[in-house]
This record gives structure tokens, sequence and C-alpha cells, in this order.
């Protein structure tokens, strides 16, 4: 399941006056709360860095902030405070909402809800707080009927609950579709995820597994692409990326209105996620020729953006870029711009980290690191973190606690960086690899931890045969 880092955080607007505005109006009870943001999606693809999306950091003015947004149709949102689970949002045009963020017993924030439509901002919370024997990610050698049990019984559990809810508060009916369509999504994923992440193969599967008369419905539901594409792709092909042209030609051949636009879309996302070039010439036609499949604009507008993101590769980063993105240098605490951080590193390829202090996956990352950064080293390539969103007390703190000092520097104002909306860095542990050259050779690298080390040493071995 996709894990949104602290740096996501999300609420949505407020005043409306009109049926296109949506407002939030909040209140923060617990003192310690010193910060809040809101994102949300203008289309299902939301875990893609080129995705479109709205993300802002709320302003707090004593215990008070306040959000709007213009909107003519529903969106879905994540509220949150750093260092805190995002909290879902289901919210229509003319919501007019308040609420109220505080710390529940174990110390996570929380909010209530009232006002228009409030029923449908609560509901989240309140799930997660009844059902709560989510199923554990299924694991190499692990039972897989106990698995499908445990999953289809979290299913069962949240479709109860919704019904109940339902009946003691009110709701709509374009709510309850979206809630309905979310939990049977969670549940395709569940089922699907130990083929999908290798951790079973197919021809070790029990027959009888998979569920007949699944149906992925809903293009706002959480989940909705993952869903789509597992149900439909996974039992095609063993090897999604070996087999570009098999793939497409199945979507494009085998499927009809918005299940191929959305799934064509996926696959394009899936293949620029990858930053290969191995399958350049077939992903950019295959981009080219997406009009002619389709006239959905969410659609269109996605893989336009895919293809912006996927043609950074092999190139340098650009030089009003360098020049404008300015960072605090660890040791000498002095401003430096990226240019000159860059120069310093002339002829090297460089591995850039960006990270934060207060980024869980981030420290773990760090923690795990060892063995990718003495290979990285071995290879003659630079280690370079860039701290994002940070205050300068916390960086260096952490810098030094995780002895992190060397090559280390602090983005100043990470949330305007010309650097972070190039290369659309919206979450966080984020690592981008650079060629000797300085070009572009991953826009999302692997991470430097055990699990990816195969992939980073494929990944700069390829490199450093080719450079040096």
């Amino acid at each position: 399941m996709p894990i949104f880092c602290s740096l996501f955080f999300v609420i949505l607007p407020l005043f409306s006056q009109n049926g296109e505005k949506i407002q939030l109006i909040g209140s923060i009870e617990s003192p310690d709360i010193k910060e809040l943001s809101i994102m949300h999606f203008t289309n299902p693809f939301k875990d893609s860095e080129f995705n479109n999306s709205f993300f802002k950091d709320m302003s707090i003015k004593g215990n008070l902030c306040i959000e709007e947004i213009e909107s003519k149709i529903p969106r879905v949102a994540l509220l949150a405070a750093p260092g805190n689970r995002g909290m879902a949002l289901f919210m229509t045009p003319g919501d007019s909402v308040s609420f109220v963020a505080k710390r529940n017993k174990e110390g996570r924030v929380f909010f209530e809800f009232s006002g228009k439509n409030a029923s449908h901002y609560n509901y989240s919370f309140q799930k997660d707080r009844v059902v709560r024997n989510w199923p554990k990610l299924y694991r190499k050698g692990d039972d897989i009927l106990l698995h499908k049990q445990t999953a289809k019984k979290y299913r069962d559990d949240q479709l109860d609950f919704l019904k109940d809810y339902s009946r003691q508060y009110s709701v709509s009916d374009e709510f309850y579709d979206y809630a309905e369509a979310s939990i049977n999504n969670r549940y395709i994923y569940d089922l699907y995820y130990p083929e999908a992440s290798k951790q079973i193969l197919n021809k070790d599967i029990p027959n009888g597994y998979f569920d007949e008369n699944l149906r992925v419905t809903n293009s706002l539901s959480n989940l909705y692409i993952t869903a789509l594409w597992y149900l439909n792709m996974y039992n095609y092909s063993e090897d999604i990326y070996n087999n570009f042209d098999t793939v497409y030609s199945h979507i494009i051949n085998d499927f009809e209105g918005n299940e191929r636009d959305y799934l064509m879309s996926a696959m394009i996302g899936l293949f620029v996620s990858s930053n290969s070039q191995s399958y350049s010439k077939q992903l950019l036609n295959a981009i080219e020729m997406a009009p002619q499949y389709t006239q959905n604009e969410e659609c269109l507008k996605y893989i336009e953006k895919a293809k912006m993101f996927y043609t950074l590769l092999g190139r340098p980063i650009p030089e009003n870029i360098l020049e404008s993105t300015y960072l605090i240098e660890y040791n000498t605490k002095s401003k430096v711009a990226l240019k000159e951080v860059l120069q310093k590193h002339e002829g090297k390829a460089v591995y850039i980290d960006f990270w934060a202090s207060w980024c869980g996956p981030c420290k773990k990352d760090i923690l795990e690191s060892g063995e990718a950064k003495a290979y990285l080293k071995k290879k003659n390539i630079v280690y370079l973190y860039i701290g994002r969103k940070e205050e300068l007390k916390n960086w260096a703190n952490a810098s030094e606690k995780y002895d992190i000092t060397e090559n280390q520097y602090m983005e100043i104002h990470s949330g305007k960086s010309p650097l972070g909306e190039y290369f659309k860095i919206n979450s966080i542990p984020r690592y981008i690899l650079l060629d000797k050259e300085h070009k572009v050779v991953n826009a999302k690298a692997p991470r430097p931890i055990p699990t990816q080390h195969h992939d980073l040493a494929k990944e700069i071995n390829s490199l450093t045969l080719f450079s040096y």
C-alpha cells in the first residue's frame, strides 16, 4: 500500500458561498500541533511523481487555520500533521466543514468534523478506529489461504461498518458508492499483492484462491488504479517489464471505455516511473498514440506529464534550476547554489538522497544504507544529502545523530523549490542518480537499502561501465 511520508499531509478548502467551493475551518486543540498540510488529487493516479495534485501547507495563526478550494467535482484528499498517518476525506462542492485537530490516547493526531456533510469527513477515522484487523502484507512463505481469509474478513468487517455507519449518519449515495468501492479495491489489492510483489509465483497459488466476479468501480475510490491493474494484468504476464509489446496490445485490443483509458495510462505511468531506457522507443510511441485510444482528459493530462518526466532522462538539470536552488551547507552553515555544489564534484556521478528529520522512512533508509554507501564509494560515486522542509536546528541535530554530516545540505524554501518542482518531489525519501556529466540517469533511483541493493547495483554497474 502506498505510504505517504509526512511531507504529504492534507486538508481541504473552505468558504462555500457558491456550489463550486469547499470550506474547511480548523481549530487546533493540542498546542504542540504546529503544522497541517493537505493534498487532493485531480485524477486517480495518486502515487506518481509527475501526477497532478494539489499540495499545500496550511497556515496556522494562533490556533486557527482556514483553507478554501474551488472545485466543480468531488475530490478525495488527505489531511494530516507531520509524522502522522493521513486521514482520507471525501469532499463535494458546496461542503462547509469545521474541524478540531487533537491527539488521541496514543498521541496520534486526528480530526473531528462538524457542518455540512461532516459525516463524509468523519467516516475514515471512525472506520479505522472500529475495524482494526488490518491484514499484514504477505511475505514469502506465509500461508496464502490464511492470507486470503484475513483479507476477506477485513473487507467484510469494513462493509458491515459502512452499512451501520450509513444507518446512523446521513451520507449521500455518491459517498456510499465511493466508500464501498474503496473497500472492495483494498480487498483486490490484498488478494493480488503476494503475486504482484513476487512473494509467490502464480503457479504456486492454489486453484480457487482468486475470487470470481471481482470488479473495480468508481475512479475516485482509494486504490482504484492499483486494483484495476492488479486484477487485469498480473495474471496475464508474470514479467510486465520484459513484455511491453504484449501487455500494450492486450490493453488496446481486449479492453474498451474507461477501463482501457485507465489501464493504458497506468501502464505508461508504470514504465515511466521505472526510468529504464530499454523500452524507450515503444514507450514514447505509446505516448504519442495515446490520443487515438482515449478522449479522457484526465488520462491525457497524466500521460503528457509522464512524458515530460520521462524525457528528463539523459539531460542535465537546467542552468536556471541549478542557479536558483539554494542550499545551506552543514559544515559551514553558508548559503550555496546547487550549481556550486555539483561543480565541487565535477567528473563524478552523484547519488542524491532527499530526506528530512521528521520523515520516518527516510531515517529508516539511513540506518540501513551502510552497504549501499560503501558500494557507491567503491564505485567513486558521490553520496549527496539534501534535507527538505526542515528547521535548521532539527536538520543539523539529525545529521549529527545519524552521522551523515559529509556532503550534507539543507534546501532553502523547499516548499517553493525549483529543484523540487522540476523533479516533482512530492514525497520523501526520494533518490536521484546523475552520471559523471551530471545528466539525469534515474529520476527515481533505487533506495539504498538491502532489499533494493540488487536494483541499485545493476543501475550503478550499467552507469560505471559506460562512464569510466
